[in-house]
């Protein structure tokens, strides 16, 4: 199908991982209003497009359609998982749709979805999932952050991801997340991120909270293999993880933005996903590295996805570590970085400058510059980057949209899946 090259607009909302601040209107014109049209690109083996796909795979954005067969309007934040995809309504209601086989879609079965639905409302109440403000997703798990400060999780729960010491009554409806005595529910959150296994939750004090799997560690040093309750993180002689501004988490490593700019990654370190210089993984949060004794400052975003991190610095550059296998740290090879290693610009500048926001997907990457345009770079194989194509590419580039399409309006929300892309327009 022939596309169009197209610059897209600003981003409000990040998902599977740290959510982003605000951003500055860019500084671009805008186009006129789409009223939160959701369009989407990549693979569709299980209807996470929610669109059709005759080949199972779109290399362009086009429209996900609803219910009624109409292009899906009125959402405000996206997150996507690996088969399944999430859509945060404008009245604080999810919609859902894809693969089901662990009950990721939450609606009381484990039938797979081609259009969105809605989530049920946890732990047997009547009627849907409301108030939420915030959602994220990775692997079969979902996760949506409420506006009083509360957490509700469905989808796998095989290690302890509901954060409700397995109390769930119905395992195919969602469940709100337990303190960590397991009296009630957990309060006073402002963050989310998930990994499928594992889950983060930033409160109001700048402490983290963790529950799921500790394989690796990425529950730091104070939880168990298991922990079916949140944990306190903490790190040396089990201090709690304090003054903290954004989480992550991504492939059985978690990744901490501090007050003072700089970051902290644990967990899992086989691929330098931590930053450090090393490859030996660690439950303790060790600083994250430009170099040899020099740490990453001024940072004020990060994300992170299955095998590498990103973060945004305060000059509008961007830094990424970890995996490189398909030029997710664009940086132009495809060299594992134990270091941060800038970002580097379209042709031959040395770094992208002018950016505002930015997504980590598994083995891709997306920013947002302060003109609007969106910028995507990494793996491409099921059409995941929107170029029109399924080639690889270690710089960023831009995107494309199918024709027919209405003309792009400014983005306000994108989910990343495993080989899928969301974005929501204004």
């Amino acid at each position: 199908m022939a596309v169009a090259v197209l610059v897209l607009a600003a981003l409000t909302a990040l998902t599977g991982c740290a959510k982003a601040r605000p951003l500055a209107a860019p500084s671009a014109p805008g186009p006129a209003t789409t009223g939160g049209l959701v369009l989407s690109s990549g693979f569709s083996d299980a209807s996470q497009l929610g669109r059709s796909a005759p080949t199972g795979i779109r290399t362009s954005f086009g429209p996900v359609l609803d219910s009624a067969g109409a292009n899906l309007v009125g959402v405000v934040d996206l997150a996507a998982g690996e088969q399944h995809s999430l859509a945060l309504s404008h009245d604080g209601r999810v919609l859902a749709w894809g693969a089901n086989d662990d009950a990721q879609l939450g609606n009381g079965t484990r039938a797979p979805s081609a259009s969105p639905q809605f989530v049920r409302a946890p732990d047997g109440a009547p009627g849907e999932l409301s108030g939420v403000i915030d959602i994220a997703a990775d692997s079969n798990t979902s996760v949506a952050l409420r506006k009083d400060g509360t957490i509700v999780v469905w989808g796998r729960a095989n290690s302890g991801q509901r954060g409700n010491a397995d109390t769930t009554a119905d395992p195919m409806t969602p469940s709100v997340v337990l303190n960590p005595g397991g009296t009630g529910p957990l309060t006073g959150v402002r963050a989310i991120s998930v990994d499928g296994g594992s889950e983060l939750a930033l409160t109001d004090q700048g402490t983290v909270l963790g529950w799921g799997d500790n394989t690796f560690g990425q529950l730091g040093t104070s939880a168990p293999p298991v922990a079916k309750l949140p944990v306190l993180i903490t790190g040396a002689g089990k201090a709690p993880l304090t003054r903290v501004r954004g989480i992550a988490i991504g492939g059985q490593h978690s990744v901490a933005l501090l007050g003072n700019g700089h970051v902290v990654a644990w967990g899992r370190n086989e691929v330098n996903q931590l930053g450090d210089g090393t490859a030996t993984g660690r439950n303790v949060p060790q600083q994250v590295l430009i170099g040899p004794g020099r740490p990453l400052t001024d940072a004020i975003e990060i994300s992170s996805a299955e095998k590498h991190t990103l973060a945004l610095l305060k000059d509008g550059s961007m830094v990424g570590w970890g995996r490189n296998n398909g030029g997710q740290l664009g940086d132009g090879n495809l060299k594992t970085r134990a270091f941060a290693t800038t970002v580097r610009g379209r042709a031959k500048d040395p770094k992208l400058l002018g950016v505002q926001h930015i997504v980590a997907g598994e083995g891709y990457s997306v920013a947002v510059l302060q003109n609007g345009a969106i910028m995507t770079w990494g793996a491409n194989g099921r059409g995941q980057l929107a170029t029109s194509d399924r080639a690889d590419r270690s710089k960023p580039g831009p995107v494309t949209v199918e024709n027919g399409v209405p003309p792009p309006s400014w983005v306000t929300a994108v989910g990343a899946g495993r080989r899928h892309l969301l974005i929501a327009l204004r």
